[in-house]
């Protein structure tokens, strides 16, 4: 919720001159602020009640940007990404650049409307051009792959790499992934490790995650056994879902102590955290099954008298911030 409570923050720091012809009564205004005082203590009716009124009333592009974070991330109600799209679709129609991003991502999978990627790279090209960085990338995605535009992987090269050299930590994400997974003309594993490395060293948890898959699967240079292990670990620590089984797994993997071969007991408890983590959190019905045979053996060598601590910590490491 902290991220999102900011940037509404933030949004309402810069609306005046994204809306400077749209401009909320006074009474409205004040009700903006109330709201975001309750939201920030934590009570959800109250702030909501307060944002609907000044989104149905006022029109309130802030009023219903928040709406949409309500409903995206579950604000004291059940996330319904359908209502979600709507407002921020409302919200992007008053010129809410963080609004028409994501109205760009709900047309691009096709949440609330069908599926449409004309649309899509309109309201990312909309987002872009009033300073949403990541949207470049998101319109490259498209160019990249032909969806909705004529296929032009070089053009979309371009616009994200404006975006990375401005210190954009998704967009250095979204170059690391071009130059692994994109048009195989211009596929650059090393140019990717570099991208990957530039948002590693921001901490952003995904990077670690491809960092580790290059090295695990030998995509890039020598390194050591435990470097893909460390990668996978960073990326979990961070709650990075898709880290959680390569975590475990490598963990489960470790060579046993030369002297009693068996797993050294930090490495199995690790194992044991990381599997755990997956099974609850993985939307990928394969890896939850490998992932629960790795569990079945991990619990053949580990004493019982750890589970309760270690579920107990599993808990609260998935449990949402």
């Amino acid at each position: 919720m902290t991220h999102a409570f900011w940037l509404l923050l933030c949004i309402a720091a810069i609306l005046p001159d994204a809306v400077a012809n749209d401009a909320a009564p006074i009474d409205h205004e004040r009700i903006i602020k109330t709201a975001q005082a309750m939201l920030a203590s934590g009570d959800y009716a109250q702030a909501f009640d307060r944002y609907h009124t000044a989104a149905v009333n006022g029109h309130h592009p802030l009023a219903q940007f928040a709406l949409a974070q309500f409903y995206q991330n579950g604000w004291g109600r059940a996330v319904d990404r359908k209502i979600a799209c709507s407002w921020f679709e409302q919200a992007a129609q008053k010129n809410v650049p963080s609004a028409q991003h994501m109205t760009g991502l709900c047309y691009e999978a096709g949440t609330h409307r069908p599926a449409d990627p004309v649309a899509a790279a309109g309201w990312f090209q909309r987002a872009a051009l009033a300073g949403h960085l990541n949207s470049y990338c998101h319109l490259g995605n498209l160019l990249m792959t032909g969806n909705g535009v004529a296929k032009d992987p070089h053009k979309a090269l371009e616009l994200c790499r404006t975006a990375a050299l401005q210190g954009s930590v998704s967009a250095q994400i979204w170059m690391g992934k071009f130059y692994l997974y994109g048009d195989a003309t211009l596929r650059n594993p090393q140019h990717a490790y570099t991208w990957f490395l530039a948002a590693a060293q921001k901490h952003a948890p995904e990077a670690f995650y491809h960092l580790g898959m290059m090295l695990d699967q030998g995509i890039v240079g020598d390194h050591s056994k435990a470097q893909p292990r460390q990668l996978f670990e960073q990326a979990a620590a961070l709650k990075y879902v898709p880290a959680y089984f390569q975590a475990g797994k490598h963990f489960f993997a470790t060579e046993p102590d030369v002297e009693t071969n068996k797993l050294p007991a930090d490495q199995l408890a690790k194992a044991y955290l990381w599997i755990s983590a997956a099974i609850q959190q993985s939307e990928d019905t394969e890896e939850i099954a490998a992932a629960q045979e790795i569990r079945q053996q991990i619990l053949a060598v580990m004493p019982q008298t750890w589970l309760a601590d270690l579920d107990q910590k599993v808990a609260r490491h998935v449990q949402p911030d």
